[in-house]
């Protein structure tokens, strides 16, 4: 290893310390001096344009040339006619954004976040086409999301609790009718513990563990190895959506086929008598085959394939 002192008297070396340190000491100057409450401020007006409210605690840096948040709220504004969405809270939101992408004009990012009892961390593209806005392209890994702090009840009707896997590979997310990739969920130790489905109260009822597995290929995503095992019924589910730039309106053909336990049954003599009359949906070793058609907002059952 050359000596302390080749580092100093090398002339080339000489030459470059004095910019090299000066790039050095700016950069930490603008760390340092940089209004992020001016920025936090414009973000929430900017957010307030494109239909979204958003209130940030604190901003703050996050390595080259990223922001760190802390006490994110976003309240989502209903379309005219549309139904609302429900708010979102993160303890932790950092975003970097892709900087050879912005030489190219064009918007990507990698993001971390902290709330909801887990983490997720990942990667985003929105599109740089004024006709077709929104997210182009998607990576996500969630860990550990705690279910019984989302809002499901808002977005579903159901109260639940479980420990939530999600990762999702989307290459491609626009228009709607060509996005490509795939998706797996995984939800352990499931518990639904209240709320309706189409209209009709859910009793507290053990799913177990629970695999959802999604691919998805131009604009429709299949339902493949998707199963609910170890609780009160075993459950397999399988069909596609197609979908559309709304998702609420995406159009479902899904099969649901369960078998309940005996002992969930006779805790729940309503929903036994209920199924006793829907002949047409039993089959012989037991379990129950539905039908859920149309748009995922307002899907209708019926017995049966």
């Amino acid at each position: 290893m050359p000596p302390l002192s080749f580092f100093t008297r090398h002339p080339l070396i000489n030459k470059l310390l004095l910019p090299v340190s000066g790039a050095i000491a700016f950069f930490l100057f603008l760390l340092l001096t940089f209004p992020y409450d001016v920025l936090a401020r414009r973000i929430e007006v900017e957010a307030e344009r494109n239909g979204a409210e958003i209130s940030i605690g604190s901003l703050g840096p996050a390595g080259l040339g990223g922001v760190r948040a802390r006490d994110v709220k976003l309240h989502f504004l209903p379309p005219p006619g549309g139904e609302a969405m429900p708010d979102l809270h993160f303890d932790r939101l950092e975003v970097s954004p892709d900087l050879f992408a912005l030489l190219l004009r064009r918007t990507s990012f990698g993001f971390a976040l902290a709330g909801y009892g887990g983490t997720a961390k990942g990667h985003a593209a929105l599109s740089n086409d004024p006709k077709l806005p929104g997210l182009s392209s998607l990576r996500l890994e969630a860990r550990d999301l705690d279910l019984q702090t989302l809002p499901l009840k808002d977005l579903a009707g159901v109260e639940a609790s479980g420990k939530l896997q999600i990762k999702a590979d989307l290459a491609s997310l626009l228009p709607a009718d060509s996005a490509g990739g795939a998706v797996t969920v995984a939800l352990e130790n499931g518990v639904v513990t209240g709320g309706s489905v189409q209209g009709f109260p859910m009793p507290k009822t053990a799913l177990g563990r629970v695999d959802l597995n999604l691919l998805v290929e131009k604009g429709v995503a299949k339902v493949e190895r998707t199963q609910a095992r170890g609780g009160d019924l075993d459950a397999d589910l399988d069909g596609n959506v197609s979908l559309r730039p709304l998702l609420s309106l995406s159009q479902a053909d899904l099969h649901v086929r369960f078998r309940p336990s005996d002992k969930w049954l006779n805790d729940n003599a309503m929903i036994k008598g209920a199924m006793g009359l829907i002949q047409n949906a039993r089959q012989g070793d037991g379990s129950f085959i539905f039908t859920f058609s149309g748009p995922l907002a307002r899907m209708t059952p019926r017995p049966g394939r």
